[in-house]
Order: C-alpha cells, then sequence, then structure tokens
C-alpha cells in the first residue's frame, strides 16, 4: 500500500445569510499522509451492508486532535467527510470516511 499526501480541511465562518445561516470557507488545516483501503472480507460479513456500500477506509498519519476539527479531507483528488475515527495506532489512525464529491 502506498501512503500519498491528503489534504484536511477545516470549514471557518465568513459571515451569515440574510437568515442568520453561517457561511462557511473551507480552509486548509494540515497535510499529512493516508490511503484509502479495500473492505476485507470479514469486515463485509461483520458490518452493515449500509456501511461498506457508502464508506470507505482511510489510514492516515494525522492526529486524533486534527481528525477531530476536519470538516473534509481530500485524497487523491476526491473529497470526503469523516464518519469515524476507530482506532488509534501508535503511527496510524483507521478513519471510515464518506466520500463526499470528486
Amino acid at each position: 500500500m502506498r501512503f500519498k499526501k491528503i489534504e484536511l480541511y477545516k470549514n471557518t465562518k465568513t459571515g451569515e445569510d440574510e437568515l442568520g445561516n453561517p457561511i462557511t470557507q473551507p480552509d486548509l488545516l494540515a497535510e499529512a499522509t493516508g490511503a484509502i483501503t479495500q473492505w476485507t472480507t470479514e469486515e463485509i460479513a461483520l458490518l452493515e451492508r449500509e456501511v461498506t456500500r457508502t464508506q470507505r477506509k482511510l489510514i492516515t498519519s494525522a492526529s486524533r486532535e486534527v481528525l477531530k476539527q476536519v470538516s473534509s479531507i481530500k485524497v487523491e483528488g476526491s473529497f470526503y467527510r469523516v464518519v469515524d475515527v476507530k482506532s488509534d495506532f501508535v503511527r496510524w489512525r483507521l478513519v471510515h470516511v464518506k466520500e463526499l464529491f470528486s
């Protein structure tokens, strides 16, 4: 598995619309390395079908503190949102992500 540079973005409030809703803009929070991985046969059998169909796994070197602030992650030209930080290993974090748009 080859790890590539990934970009982590945080939404920053830039103003409000006439209804009082926040207007946000994604700003680069950090860069890290990571890779999108495939589901294993065992994971597919254990998890709900909806999870394995709509979500992907990301292994990244980004810290848990940074991942808590992230609104989107850019990996190889596609944007993802963090669903859940599943495991925190010494050097890597396993994160479930959902694709937003390419």
